[in-house]
């Protein structure tokens, strides 16, 4: 455990940007797996509706495009590893779409 006062702050510091990162992370992965089922269930309205805004249940969630976006605005992922993501998961969208 830190002894300096300036050491007791940073540990602070560091634990609450880690709650934080991983809620937001834990969103992520909530809404991409919940995709992905979509994906693989070949419902392509609920997969565009959880790409998209809000659905997934009872509760009012973003949608997956939103939550990532909200990632590289909290500085938790790189803006090109978002666009890659997002440019993956319409990807999967339009293969199914065509299939």
């Amino acid at each position: 455990m830190p002894i300096i006062a300036s050491a007791k702050k940073q540990l602070r510091q560091s634990l609450k940007k880690n709650a934080r990162n991983t809620y937001y992370k834990r969103l992520y992965t909530e809404s991409r797996v919940a995709f992905e089922k979509a994906i693989k269930a070949g419902n392509l309205d609920e997969a565009k509706g959880i790409y998209k805004n809000k659905t997934e249940g009872t509760g009012n969630k973003s949608g997956l495009q939103s939550i990532i976006d909200k990632l590289v605005k909290k500085n938790i992922i790189h803006a090109n590893n978002a666009s890659r993501k997002k440019s993956k998961f319409v990807r999967m969208m339009k293969t199914l779409e065509q299939a």
